[in-house]
């Protein structure tokens, strides 16, 4: 599988022209710092309600700093930068029945929230949370008003689940980690952000790996499903990972896909964080009810993003992205959020244009 991965990846980077569609341009124009304060901290998701003009951030929070949450709030920016940024109050999420997730320390369902969507239909919640084997917790898709009440879920297929009693399905903390409707609000994407136990190792220095990128209707039914192709993880030997992050839209046929790698260093960690665009247009499928045969599996193209660079001294753990409002002359902005995982340091907010 190393090989084949490998090769795929030799090819993507090799000099060959970006096709046109693909050729897709970013231009940083702004950054922020939120501190740490309130409970505020742990970004794993992001995004913005044009009709309220807010934005909604969500918390991998696992019951260590408080609930399960999301926190409104308001983002001020212009062609120049990102201005003010006020977070408001918190809103716990409640599973079904009306109580809150449990914490990690007790028993009952723990949510471990990687990523928040509007519903481009009706202003409602989606949101995806990581499971954890050895705990037995499900990774799960769930529907939510906007006062964080329990609406429903998109069931993940079973191939996507936690399955502690076989040696197959999610990973623990490699599960659901990118939401994106399409843009007619009709079905939804979900990235694991890792490759499934049957789909082979997890990245490392020396070969990427395969995680499956998935098409659902609402009600759960798999409409495509596809290989996509990770890097291996940037840095040389030592504990490390890669895996996505986050996905966005681009329109009905290309995605935009966050790649995110950390590996320990000096006592700490070091990230670092890689944007790339994917068109299905075209792309094989493959079988969303079988494990992934590295020799028959074509893995979807990717080109990286133009444009995609984080200032010197900002590099962090970018776990969450959303499109913004336009801007005056009608250009898209794009914001991508860290996580500082409770560590005291600032949340960090990156302000891209779209250039083409």
């Amino acid at each position: 599988m190393n090989r084949a991965l490998a090769a795929g990846l030799a090819l993507l980077a090799g000099s060959a022209p970006v096709p046109p569609a693909h050729d897709v341009a970013l231009h940083l124009v702004g950054t922020y710092q939120i501190g740490q304060a309130d409970g505020f901290g742990g970004i794993s998701g992001i995004d913005y309600d044009a009709r309220r003009d807010e934005w909604l951030l969500a918390t991998d929070d696992r019951g260590e700093h408080g609930p399960a949450r999301y926190w409104r709030a308001r983002i001020g920016y212009d062609d120049v930068g990102v201005t003010t940024a006020d977070i408001g109050a918190a809103t716990p999420w409640r599973q079904q029945g009306g109580g809150a997730y449990a914490a990690r320390s007790q028993p009952g369902l723990v949510a471990d929230i990687e990523a928040l969507r509007i519903d481009p239909l009706d202003g409602t919640l989606w949101y995806a949370s990581e499971g954890d084997r050895a705990a037995r917790i499900p990774s799960f898709i769930h529907h939510a008003s906007r006062d964080g009440a329990y609406l429903g879920e998109a069931p993940l297929p079973q191939r996507l689940r936690i399955q502690p009693d076989c040696a197959c399905g999610g990973r623990s903390n490699v599960g659901p980690e990118g939401l994106a409707f399409t843009p007619d609000g009709g079905a939804l994407w979900v990235a694991m952000e890792g490759p499934l136990i049957e789909d082979g190792p997890l990245p490392d220095a020396t070969h990427g790996a395969l995680a499956r990128l998935t098409l659902m209707s609402r009600a759960g039914t798999v409409l495509a499903q596809y290989a996509y192709p990770l890097d291996p993880v940037p840095g040389g030997a030592g504990p490390a990972d890669n895996g996505i992050s986050e996905i966005l839209a681009l329109d009905a046929q290309r995605l935009l896909v966050l790649e995110r790698s950390g590996r320990r260093a000096g006592g700490g960690f070091v990230f670092d964080t890689r944007l790339y665009v994917v068109d299905v247009a075209g792309a094989q499928p493959v079988p969303a009810d079988a494990p992934l045969d590295p020799g028959k599996a074509r893995p979807l193209g990717k080109w990286p993003v133009t444009g995609y660079l984080v200032p010197s001294g900002w590099q962090d753990n970018y776990e969450a992205m959303a499109w913004g409002p336009r801007l005056a002359d009608g250009r898209r902005t794009l914001v991508v959020a860290s996580d500082n995982n409770f560590t005291g340091a600032p949340t960090r907010l990156l302000m891209f244009v779209l250039a083409n």
